[in-house]
């Protein structure tokens, strides 16, 4: 008797309409916190995520930054929004909507660079002299990140996740005509990753 109900209790647990079943329960919606933001600095990053089916999500990230001055030496991100749709690959003993997963992503970012401004460096009658700047600046970026998620029962989930993605208008060093030479430090890549609590609903 013993043996018999444990080959029941495996069987159920590989039923796609439990899957089914235990994806409806636990709800579609998804509200996650980014705990390493709210450790590493003073920021929140709070996402939330629609789950279409077990396989399949789509969502969005706000990232908010309250620190006044630079988190790097010339770049900061002060607010950022990044849009994603992601694919799961689960197995048996997922709920769906969980598991590893590969998302791609956009990140629409706006903050501060350092903007450094050479004079005279064509110009044998002035002393070359350098001015340095904080300059207000937009960019997109897109990219790609796994991951992996975790869910119980009861909607909560954790999830681990690492990206990377390109700024599309960052701009080389530039001469004007008849003044300096401009050139921001603004990095070219970004990362995207962190692990995250949040519950389903």
């Amino acid at each position: 008797m013993y043996g018999q109900n444990t080959i029941e209790e495996v069987r159920v647990v590989k039923d796609d309409k439990q899957i089914d079943d235990l994806f409806i329960e636990i709800g579609s919606n998804e509200l996650k916190l980014d705990i390493l933001d709210i450790l590493s600095q003073p920021a929140l990053q709070i996402t939330y995520e629609k789950i279409n089916d077990p396989y399949s999500s789509f969502g969005a990230d706000i990232f908010l930054n309250f620190n006044d001055t630079n988190t790097s030496r010339s770049w900061s991100d002060k607010l950022a929004l990044t849009p994603f749709y992601r694919f799961y690959f689960f197995d048996k003993r997922d709920y769906g909507g969980s598991g590893f997963f590969a998302e791609v992503f956009s990140k629409f970012s706006f903050g501060e660079s350092e903007v450094q401004y050479y004079y005279g460096l064509n110009n044998p009658n002035i002393e070359p002299y350098i001015e340095v700047e904080e300059e207000d600046f937009f960019d997109l970026a897109l990219g790609a990140a796994i991951g992996q998620k975790w869910v119980n029962k009861k909607g909560w989930t954790f999830e681990l996740s690492l990206g990377f993605g390109r700024y599309l208008f960052v701009k080389d060093p530039e001469q004007l005509l008849g003044g300096p030479q401009i050139d921001s430090f603004r990095p070219t890549g970004t990362g995207r990753g962190g692990f995250s609590i949040g519950k389903r609903f």
